[in-house]
């Protein structure tokens, strides 16, 4: 993968590598928004620790070395507040992304902006398919989806778990063809 960093998506939003240099920012976002994150996302914990978010950094940065992920911190105005990934497979050309973000990023357009810079590089880096799994009960993360103009292809029923809780888990695609919402 070519896809460069960081994606300067507009004057105040940007995508970096998410690297051990936002491994505070992302423990104290984290530790800050428990509530808004924790039935999400599998990092949100009590007791979260710088060391245990450089060894959730680390298969990103392993997969950014060897072509196969771009692992990135979002960043807004300045302020890391959240994350985006994707997951590539170079045999089928096509990438998984995820992501999560700070309740005080929310309802301003941040992640759908960042998921579609995201996105677009991935397309214009020959990738042929893109795909996007939420938890069926996470309506923001599938509206940003279904914004992008993916497609939701099905729901894998009690497939993502977290927190000790089963989720239903949505699988959502777009192709390189199809346009953007």
């Amino acid at each position: 993968m070519t896809v460069h960093l960081p994606i300067i998506v507009d004057e105040h939003l940007s995508l970096v590598l998410a690297d051990d240099s936002v491994a505070e920012a992302y423990r104290d976002l984290e530790l800050g928004d428990l509530d808004h994150l924790r039935p999400w996302e599998e990092l949100a914990r009590p007791g979260l620790t710088t060391d245990d978010v450089r060894a959730y950094l680390t298969p990103g940065l392993t997969g950014w070395a060897e072509g196969t992920g771009v692992p990135t911190a979002i960043v807004l105005d300045g302020q890391v507040v959240g994350a985006l990934a994707a997951r590539i497979t170079p045999t089928t050309a096509k990438a998984e992304v995820g992501y999560w973000s700070a309740s005080s990023a929310g309802g301003r357009g941040v992640m759908t902006r960042a998921v579609e810079a995201l996105v677009a590089a991935l397309f214009a880096d020959g990738l042929f398919r893109v795909e996007l799994r939420t938890a069926a009960d996470n309506r923001p993360s599938r509206a940003v989806a279904e914004r992008l103009g993916f497609t939701l292809e099905g729901t894998l029923r009690q497939a993502y778990l977290i927190d000790g809780v089963r989720h239903d888990l949505c699988v959502y695609g777009r192709l390189a063809s199809a346009p953007a919402g």
